[in-house]
């Protein structure tokens, strides 16, 4: 075959190739080259999705570890080596479901379905899509492994000359997490506004992708605000004790990053629930909301409601902005578009088909799971910024990012469900997709309840207590909803690389 002869496919060349000569080898490259090569809007939404459910599994495992801690089962100092060491689980395990699980999890859906949504033929800048996946990834893994080499986001008893390198390394991962996701974030939203189909204006543009155009714009403005922080961290770290805020014999990492993992915004992660659950709907009953201009501004105001950064203390007196009226308002509010939503749910059930098995479809039942789970997380913030109730610095902080978390979680099963020919190669089994969202909500459940009750019974009530006052039935409760929610998780990493399988002939007629 000369140069410009066009290449055969493979099924073609096989016969005509010499006797023990090996198989043609041009394929195996191309596979393995794929994932660093590829443009494709799918293929990058996918390695996204299945690689964040994967370190879902780990980190539930850790949670898991963590709540038994408090049972007194075993001692956390025993467990983890050290109370160092369990103060380094106990932070990555925070960090973890939110910049390595819920974010990168719905960004991957996003890079998958949005291109689709809105007649676009694949992302804007998809190599920048490509590049923020193994950016990401990177991050994640410098991360983890600078966390278990004893790094992490801050020491109880202070920092030595061996943690002080690691946590400088844990530093650098999550910059680098931060900013491939904010990568990501850009390239999605770029598409929803620059790529759209002629004639579709964005109040056209179906709640998904509206709802990543708005998470888009909310992670634009919280997240640059946490690399902020890490600058001034690495400053204190590495510069000399006089810069260290005061605190030369220990810096203070963790309280400068807490604020990430708390309200307002920890709701970052539930923006594009909202686009799912409503999508999913509509989908399983088959119906359209009559007025889906009151979807759009719904998610917007939630969007609004959930942009942090400005909530956090470190620098100033806590109770100047805890008791102020901007964080109460903030923490009340939340609430409102939530009923909203499940409002609009309940319209798409009535218009729909009410069939059982459209009922019972695993995108009905998990997009009901998710929103109910996400609701009672808000409830719960509203309580918490209640000032009578004093329960700004206890485990309710905890009890509305478990359900905000689990909630996130609920909504990748649904999406996997929802839009299986463009995360996957088969559907999502119903079953599959119904017994992850069951062990989901229940173990998101019982989590959210327990730290709750918690709150209201400790008497020294404290955000790190391994064993609360009088709530160890409770921190039972809480081990329990561990455990469920690392089921479910596994339920649905299994569920979602059986389906990733490439299917047969006999599977196809199945």
């Amino acid at each position: 075959m000369t140069l410009t002869e066009p290449a055969v496919a493979d099924s073609e060349a096989a016969p005509a190739a010499a006797p023990g000569s090996s198989p043609v080898p041009s394929a195996t490259p191309r596979i393995l080259a794929q994932p660093f090569l590829t443009s494709d809007a799918a293929t990058v939404g996918r390695l996204f999705v299945v690689v964040s459910l994967l370190l879902a599994l780990g980190t539930s495992v850790i949670g898991v570890l963590l709540s038994l801690g408090r049972t007194e089962a075993v001692a956390p100092a025993d467990m983890f080596a050290g109370l160092n060491a369990y103060f380094r689980m106990w932070t990555l395990y925070r960090v973890s479901f939110m910049l390595l699980v819920v974010l990168p999890l719905l960004l991957g859906v996003a890079m998958a379905v949005v291109p689709s949504q809105v007649g676009a033929g694949n992302l804007a800048f998809p190599r920048a899509a490509l590049a923020s996946f193994w950016s990401w990834l990177i991050g994640a893994l410098i991360i983890v492994v600078s966390v278990f080499a004893g790094g992490g986001w801050g020491a109880i008893d202070g920092v030595t000359g061996n943690e002080n390198d690691a946590m400088a390394l844990t530093l650098l991962g999550t910059g680098m997490v931060i900013v491939a996701l904010l990568v990501g974030a850009v390239s999605v939203a770029t598409t929803v506004i620059s790529l759209r189909q002629t004639g579709m204006s964005l109040l056209d543009v179906p709640p998904f992708s509206w709802s990543m155009l708005v998470a888009a714009a909310v992670w634009l403005f919280t997240l640059p605000v946490a690399i902020a922080n890490i600058v001034l961290i690495y400053a204190d770290l590495r510069g000399r004790p006089a810069i260290a805020f005061g605190r030369a014999e220990s810096p203070d990492i963790w309280l400068q990053l807490d604020w990430l993992v708390e309200q307002p915004a920890v709701y970052i992660m539930a923006v594009p629930v909202l686009g799912i659950a409503i999508e999913a709907v509509g989908a399983a009953v088959g119906a359209r909301s009559s007025r889906p201009e009151a979807v759009t501004i719904i998610v917007g105001l939630f969007g609004l409601l959930a942009v942090g950064g400005w909530s956090q203390d470190y620098f100033t007196a806590p109770q100047d902005l805890r008791d102020g009226l901007v964080y109460v308002a903030f923490g009340l509010a939340a609430v409102l578009p939530l009923v909203a939503l499940a409002g609009g749910a309940a319209e798409l059930v009535l218009r729909g088909t009410k069939t059982p098995d459209r009922l019972l479809d695993a995108r009905m039942v998990g997009a009901g799971a998710a929103l109910k789970l996400l609701g009672a997380a808000a409830l719960v913030g509203a309580l918490r910024v209640i000032e009578p109730l004093d329960l700004l610095e206890t485990t309710a902080t905890w009890a509305v990012f478990h359900g905000v978390v689990v909630a996130g979680l609920i909504a990748g099963v649904v999406a996997l469900r929802n839009w299986s020919h463009e995360l996957l190669i088969c559907p999502l089994s119903q079953a599959v997709g119904r017994g992850a969202v069951a062990l989901l909500l229940s173990g998101g459940g019982l989590l959210v309840l327990s730290d709750l009750i918690s709150a209201f019974l400790a008497d020294d009530p404290d955000l790190m207590d391994l064993a609360l006052d009088g709530s160890t039935a409770l921190n039972v409760v809480a081990f329990v909803g561990s455990v469920l929610v690392a089921v479910g998780v596994a339920a649905a990493v299994v569920g979602a690389v059986s389906a990733l399988r490439t299917p047969t002939a006999g599977s196809e007629a199945a």
